[in-house]
């Protein structure tokens, strides 16, 4: 989905002073890319893909499964993960380290399954990242911290 084509819930998060939104064609698939524009060698980056969702399905046995990409990373260590829901819709989140390469990545995921109205009652999975190299994480915690904080998923 795209800004232009998710008409029954809002997506949205935060771009911090010093970080910018990104057009990449590579990326087709997201909905919206921010990087922080200021650092040299791995440049911080949150993402949202918003997907819409068909057919009938156990939402709760999906919301299980929200783990599953962080986990399969080169060397991921778990530092935190929740099943908790996320203003009232299923959600998974998880946030650890990973190997990308020869880089130590720090990372938060969360997956969210939202319903937009009735009576279609159209499902959405929206998944939420933002990482940093391991090495960044301390100095890019405020950042990091104010787009985890202001990352929303509502009604439209």
């Amino acid at each position: 989905m795209t800004a232009g084509t998710l008409t029954e819930i809002k997506v949205s998060m935060p771009c911090p002073a010093g970080w910018s939104v990104v057009n990449d064609p590579q990326q087709e698939a997201t909905f919206e890319v921010i990087r922080e524009t200021s650092v040299a060698a791995y440049q911080p980056t949150a993402m949202l893909m918003v997907f819409k969702l068909l057919g009938n399905f156990d939402v709760a046995e999906a919301i299980r499964h929200g783990y599953g990409d962080a986990q399969l990373t080169d060397r991921f260590n778990q530092l935190d993960a929740s099943m908790a829901d996320f203003h009232g819709m299923p959600s998974a989140m998880i946030e650890g380290s990973y190997n990308m390469g020869d880089q130590r990545l720090h990372t938060y995921n969360r997956i969210v399954i939202a319903t937009g109205p009735p009576p279609a009652n159209q499902r959405y999975l929206v998944q939420f990242s933002v990482s940093t190299a391991a090495d960044q994480a301390q100095a890019q915690g405020a950042d990091v911290e104010s787009i985890i904080k202001g990352f929303t998923v509502t009604p439209a």
